[in-house]
């Protein structure tokens, strides 16, 4: 997920990406380890992707994206389009849930399924292009070795590493586990406190029903 990212003159190199891709072994979570520099992402630490089919058979991505500064987690979620089984790893990916709603393409140029994925984007405008490329884990934190085996997957390409930054992922699963808890925690109070409600109403009195009045007699005639 990301807008305009390293750009540089010329068009977009005419990289051909992995044939014969399987979706459905690319499923699951992968954390991000590397990434040119992305505006979205900013600030950011303990991002990750996570690709599920629905019952209809539509691949969905969910990232989740969380801030350095505030802690707060992110969630930006779209629908991968036209996945071809055994075509090209272009996926057409349409986001949904952001402020404007878009449509981008992403290439996964290598990918053993297992330890790491190297997937890559460009977009021209006219004389301009921009690109983006990401280095995807299967662990988060991916040992030396996997990372070399897509280090290789980036030199084969000739993309340059110099714009790589490394993303934060220490110390993530110990605070997912500590915003869950909190969550649970503020979801039980509130259970608490609606049943607790719903037990003083049942304890307090009905209100009295009002005196009835005997009516008047009709004035003699």
């Amino acid at each position: 997920v990301a807008v305009a990212q390293i750009p540089s003159l010329g068009w977009c190199p005419d990289y051909v990406p992995m044939a014969d891709f399987n979706m459905e072994r690319y499923l699951g979570t992968w954390y991000e380890a590397e990434r040119y520099f992305t505006v979205l992402e900013a600030g950011s630490r303990c991002v990750s992707t996570n690709y599920t089919k629905a019952v209809d058979g539509r691949v969905l991505v969910s990232n989740q994206i969380t801030n350095r500064l505030t802690g707060i987690k992110r969630v930006v979620e779209g629908e991968i389009r036209n996945v071809v089984k055994g075509a090209e790893s272009k996926l057409n990916v349409k986001y949904s849930t952001l402020p404007v709603p878009f449509e981008t393409q992403y290439s996964v140029l290598d990918t053993d399924y297992d330890s790491y994925s190297v997937v890559w984007s460009c977009s021209s405008i006219g004389p301009l292009r921009t690109q983006n490329a990401w280095v995807m884990t299967r662990e988060r934190l991916a040992p030396g070795t996997v990372l070399q085996m897509a280090y290789g997957v980036l030199d084969k390409y000739k993309i340059s590493r110099t714009f790589f930054v490394k993303t934060d992922q220490a110390d993530c699963a110990i605070a997912e586990a500590a915003a869950e808890a909190a969550a649970k925690q503020a979801a039980e109070a509130a259970a608490i406190g609606v049943k607790s409600a719903g037990l003083i109403d049942e304890a307090l009195p009905a209100p009295a029903a009002a005196p009835l009045v005997a009516a008047a007699p009709a004035p003699a005639a």
